[in-house]
């Protein structure tokens, strides 16, 4: 049996996920699942949030496989989807915290 965080997937593996296979998938998925959820809760440091960010981010790699070419290895190409869409979610929460200008403007206004 292979070591759920051993450096690579074998090309094989990825080369039958990509067209499809779902047993090959499932494989993929269930060696990366905890890897990534650990990575998530590192970033948001809420375990429910963590949950729920990384089925999109898994949901995210089904959609994403059939695009990867092997430049980098499987790990890196995973670690930048989970790190990109983490750090968007952030941006975009930050971004409906700050509001509008005027929003911030107005409470400008009222500071003492």
């Amino acid at each position: 049996m292979t070591s759920p965080f051993a450096e690579d997937e074998p090309s094989q593996l990825i080369a039958a996920a990509q067209v499809g296979d779902r047993s090959a998938l499932t494989a993929i998925i269930e060696r990366h699942r905890a890897w990534i959820y650990n990575i998530a809760l590192k970033m948001v440091w809420e375990p429910a949030t963590a949950e729920d960010v990384t089925q999109e981010i898994l949901i995210k790699i089904l959609r994403s496989l059939p695009g990867f070419e092997g430049k980098s290895s499987f790990r890196t190409w995973l670690y930048r989807i989970v790190v990109n869409h983490v750090l968007n979610l952030k941006r975009s929460q930050h971004e409906d915290a700050a509001g509008s200008f005027d929003d911030f403007g107005r409470v400008l206004g009222a500071a003492p």
